[in-house]
């Protein structure tokens, strides 16, 4: 199998509905790192918040509205558009949609662009990526979702580049890397290789017992001597919820991996964390109930991501 070259340096840290507010500072200063778990290509560092971290309400996730019935991504009822979906949320309850979430069908598989919450009670708008370039010809009204986050090669090029055209062609090296063709070029094609997805599930069993411990509500993970990819909830309880899709997505980074390289130790991983706590912030939007923000530290860029004055997420590049 042909191996593609992944040159992405990001961090997602994902900070969901604090329980009672803490500054940047505060949060970031609780943090700690653990040991990296390093299998193949891959170093995997688990992150700890005393105690498992803050409780928080009864969120669903994406994958739990779904099922409920009560939750439907479909094209826009006025007439779709590539980069926009409607939500309906019925469920009662808050729903968290995780930037590099696969939806399937309709008119195309798309990503969902960035982390967002959907509130209950009627309509939404949510930002997405398609990531199926060659089709555009619906095959079923709603979005069916299979609990799959896409290769931090996507995610980036969704959440960093905000580019239409870079998303497919990155789509395209993915799908080049694992080996498959699809008429479509659909990113899904990958999910369906079997000789891939059997080096995945090697990766997934090296660090699926991660998230036993109670206190881990995160990890970091570096390949080619870089950090890959991240994901840091507000309690353990969250971070268990979603562990699997994101571990399939660190995996198939693994596989794609051109090699380990420099593995930085857990104290340069804990500076590194740090730097959040005191960055730059600049507004970016506001609608009154959801607030987007840049924050700049050095070489450091991330967008910031609250709702209802709470934070909710954090990517940094």
């Amino acid at each position: 199998m042909k191996k593609i070259l992944i040159p992405l340096l990001s961090l997602v840290v994902s900070l969901a509905f604090l329980s009672a507010p803490l500054s940047a500072e505060d949060f970031y200063s609780q943090l700690s790192v653990g040991k990296p778990e390093i299998h193949g290509n891959l170093a995997v560092y688990p992150i700890y918040l005393p105690k498992g971290g803050e409780k928080i309400g009864d969120i669903l996730t994406m994958g739990e509205a779904i099922e409920s019935g009560q939750f439907k991504i479909t094209e826009l009822s006025e007439g779709a558009s590539v980069n926009l979906l409607e939500v309906n949320n019925y469920t009662g309850k808050n729903v968290i949609l995780l930037a590099g979430e696969i939806i399937r069908g309709a008119k195309q598989d798309r990503i969902i662009s960035y982390d967002m919450v959907v509130p209950p009670g009627g309509k939404y708008y949510v930002d997405v990526f398609c990531v199926e370039a060659g089709r555009w010809t619906e095959v079923s009204a709603e979005f069916s979702y299979k609990e799959e986050i896409a290769p931090s090669i996507i995610r980036y090029s969704a959440q960093k580049k905000m580019d239409q055209s870079a998303v497919w062609s990155d789509v395209s090296l993915v799908n080049e890397g694992v080996g498959v063709y699809s008429a479509s070029d659909t990113l899904t094609a990958s999910y369906s290789d079997e000789e891939f997805l059997e080096q995945v599930e090697e990766y997934k069993k090296a660090f699926e017992d991660l998230v036993d411990d109670k206190e881990v509500v995160g990890v970091i993970v570096v390949s080619e001597g870089s950090i890959q990819a991240g994901d840091i909830f507000a309690n353990h309880d969250l971070f268990k919820k979603v562990w699997t899709r994101l571990l399939t997505s660190y995996s198939m980074d693994g596989v794609l991996s051109s090699g380990l390289g420099e593995v930085p130790s857990a104290s340069e991983m804990e500076e590194y964390l740090a730097q959040l706590g005191d960055a730059d912030r600049e507004e970016l939007f506001d609608d009154g109930t959801q607030n987007r923000a840049s924050l700049t530290k050095g070489a450091m860029s991330a967008y910031e991501l609250e709702f209802e004055n709470k934070k909710v997420h954090l990517n940094v590049y």
